[in-house]
């Protein structure tokens, strides 16, 4: 009789040590993989940017403006994480609600449509972003060579922004829709030169960069290219007269750009190759006509000295017709000052952008199409899982009761429990122990970005069966403290006096 007592705890003992191996790694799996709080913290806990600048530091970035560019970028993503990581808690919630069979399956285009891709998600994506900054390094890796005008546009372009930026991102928000009905096949095409026409370089955004532009240089070029250094007879103007018919000039450069607002936002998102705007200079030779008689007075020849002042006033009159047939009645002010290959730069950009939505758009279908089918396979295996988990809990509940039946005394129950869970907790709290030391030297060598990624990875998956394992040991050792304790105190209790 003992030896078959000694065998049926054998067994048990054995088969309670076996089943704690399971329900160690089936806890770890239901507390990390299928716990949608568990991925939402983890994916939390990584730092996107972070790994974004590494990436950015391992290419060439020699280029001022590109390495500007990546850092704006890098500084957008780290600004728009959080946001972005909200949503995608929502979208996991129906996918890990239907596994654990608590809801319907969900259609992937509507979790994308009620998660990420719907207006209210940009206008929070959009609320972290600096536009001014993102669209002023961009712009000044994409200009051509345009000279110092070129560089001007680009400032008063990223102000402009800067100011605008509330009504810019409403618009941008506006257009959100149509770009995610495309992508979730909704409709059939979409443009992103109209989008980019419509929004950030529509009318009343480029009206503003025209307004708060300085003229100033170009206006400058345009003159002395049309009057050259010396007028005739020698005479030179002074930098300050040359200012004063700057100054007159400017407003009407202004208003030719104004009035050709549309073809230049056209060449500017590649609508069009080039533009030219003919502006009068007529408007100018009111000023232009005192401060070169200034000059003329200043340097009046030897015949004209002491002679009245009407043969002066009609000695200058002639000089200045003659002058002034020199002159162009107007001149043309064309794309080339606004930076050479602007067109080509911003075409080729908008058509990548294109074919990666359009290519974003057949991969959603694709996916969409298997979606469903893998997630019910999936909530299958699922559900199977649950059910053996919790058939691995009732089966080490039994095997305890079984042992506590047989042996039907607190010392060998307690002993040989206890016994099982110490040798267990033993086992797998070193080893897990050990499992994280080599896990971390075999991860010592990826990047450093990706250091607190396998970080989490790794004390994330190890943690619950660590924990089980502790547990199990220090019931292990409370056990055996009890099965030797116990037999005495009740020993001690027995010989106390009655």
């Amino acid at each position: 009789m003992k030896v078959l007592k000694g065998f049926a705890l054998g067994i048990m003992c054995l088969l309670l040590f076996l089943f704690l191996i399971v329900f160690g790694g089936a806890y770890t799996v239901n507390q990390t993989v299928l716990n949608v709080h568990w991925v939402v913290k983890t994916i939390n806990d990584i730092n996107f940017s972070q790994i974004m600048d590494e990436a950015f530091s391992e290419q060439d970035s020699s280029q001022g403006a590109q390495s500007d560019l990546q850092t704006a970028v890098v500084d957008t993503i780290k600004n728009m994480e959080p946001v972005i990581k909200e949503r995608l808690h929502i979208a996991l919630e129906d996918i890990y609600s239907y596994l654990k069979g608590k809801g319907d399956a969900p259609d992937l285009k509507e979790t994308l449509s009620k998660s990420v891709m719907n207006a209210d998600f940009v206008g929070q994506l959009l609320g972290k972003v600096d536009l001014s900054e993102l669209f002023g390094e961009a712009l000044k890796g994409q200009g051509g060579t345009g000279g110092d005008f070129s560089e001007a546009f680009t400032n008063a372009f990223i102000n402009t922004i800067d100011e605008l930026e509330p009504s810019i991102k409403q618009q941008i928000v506006n257009v959100a829709d149509p770009v995610f009905k495309y992508l979730l096949q909704q409709t059939s095409t979409i443009g992103l030169k109209t989008t980019m026409r419509q929004t950030v370089f529509n009318a009343s955004v480029m009206s503003e960069v025209i307004a708060s532009l300085d003229f100033t240089a170009m206006a400058k070029d345009t003159l002395m290219g049309e009057i050259g250094g010396q007028l005739p007879q020698g005479i030179q103007l002074s930098d300050a007269q040359i200012n004063r018919v700057v100054a007159a000039m400017e407003p009407y450069f202004k208003e030719g750009l104004t009035d050709a607002v549309d073809a230049v936002a056209d060449y500017l998102v590649g609508a069009r190759q080039s533009f030219s705007v003919r502006i009068s200079f007529e408007p100018a030779m009111v000023t232009l006509k005192a401060v070169v008689k200034e000059a003329y007075l200043a340097k009046l020849g030897a015949s004209l000295q002491g002679v009245p002042q009407a043969q002066i006033d009609q000695e200058f009159d002639n000089y200045f017709a003659d002058f002034q047939q020199s002159l162009p009645s107007s001149f043309d002010l064309d794309s080339s000052n606004f930076g050479v290959g602007i067109p080509d730069q911003m075409s080729q950009a908008l058509t990548k952008a294109q074919d990666g939505l359009t290519k974003a758009r057949d991969r959603i279908d694709e996916v969409t199409s298997s979606f469903e089918s893998n997630l019910r396979e999936v909530r299958t295996y699922v559900g199977i899982f649950s059910l053996a988990f919790i058939c691995v809990i009732a089966l080490i509940v039994l095997m305890i009761l079984g042992i506590i039946l047989i042996h039907r005394n607190v010392k060998g129950a307690c002993r040989d429990l206890g016994t099982v869970l110490f040798i267990y907790g033993v086992i797998f709290f070193a080893g897990i122990m050990i499992a994280k030391g080599i896990l971390s030297q075999a991860f010592a060598d990826i990047p450093q970005a990706l250091h607190s990624l396998s970080g989490i990875l790794v004390n994330g998956l190890t943690s619950p069966w660590q924990t089980i394992s502790l547990v199990c040991l220090i019931a292990g050792v409370v056990l055996i403290v009890v099965a030797i304790v116990y037999p005495r105190l009740r020993k001690a209790k027995a010989a106390q006096p009655q």
